[in-house]
């Protein structure tokens, strides 16, 4: 957003305006959410010997994943 001129608000915007990103990295916001990603291990189900449906979990994932990174892509595209 600051590259593109777009006006920011908030206070970490204000931090960021006047003293850029070593501003924001010395004094963090501590109003902004916190996100914790953990990882759990997940057994392979008895009733599947063959199938995975970790496997199919993760790849949905990605596909979602890829999707929003596409259509990030495409309304860039249509911004420029």
């Amino acid at each position: 957003m600051a590259l593109a001129e777009t006006d920011l608000i908030g206070p970490a915007a204000n931090r960021f305006q006047h003293g850029g990103l070593l501003a924001l990295i010395r004094r963090p916001s501590s109003t902004a959410p916190h996100l914790i990603a953990t990882l759990v291990e997940v057994p392979r189900p008895r009733w599947s010997p063959y199938v995975d449906p970790r496997l199919d979990a993760l790849a949905d994932a990605y596909a979602l994943l890829g999707a929003v990174v596409r259509e990030a892509d495409q309304s860039q595209e249509v911004a420029q």
